[in-house]
């Protein structure tokens, strides 16, 4: 009878000690979640888009350099831009003024068949911002 009521204490003692640990990898990930942030509040919308692979900027307007089968094109498209998923048009300006850089919270770069989902206005690529409601 004694082994029956010790068993379930032991197992209990051996539970509480194994406990959640902090592993290197979600340190890693709240230290960029950390400067993502701090970078938010710092950087324009213009020079958060920047950062984005496959970007061009010419005049001050971000561009989406479109892939052609001999390689990435010279001349640049202008992209369609998507602000919580509600179409606002292919100019800079109207998102600048619609968004402030401290409320956005992701920015996605889609072309090809991602950006074939918006039809033939997203055929030059699309910029979808996503921010914090």
């Amino acid at each position: 009878m004694k082994y029956f009521s010790v068993y379930p204490l032991f197992f209990l003692l051996i539970l509480a000690a194994c406990g959640t640990s902090k592993t290197a990898s979600g340190t890693e990930r709240n230290i960029s979640e950390e400067l993502r942030e701090k970078n938010r509040v710092t950087l324009s919308l213009l020079d958060q888009i920047r950062q984005k692979p496959g970007i061009i900027i010419r005049n001050n307007r971000p561009y989406i350099r479109k892939m052609i089968a001999d390689g990435p094109s010279t001349n640049p498209y202008e992209p369609l831009y998507i602000l919580d998923d509600f179409i606002v048009g292919n100019s800079f300006n109207d998102i600048n003024q619609l968004i402030a850089n401290i409320n956005v919270k992701k920015i996605e770069i889609l072309t090809g068949s991602e950006a074939a989902f918006y039809g033939s206005r997203g055929g030059s690529g699309v910029i979808k911002i996503t921010s914090y409601k």
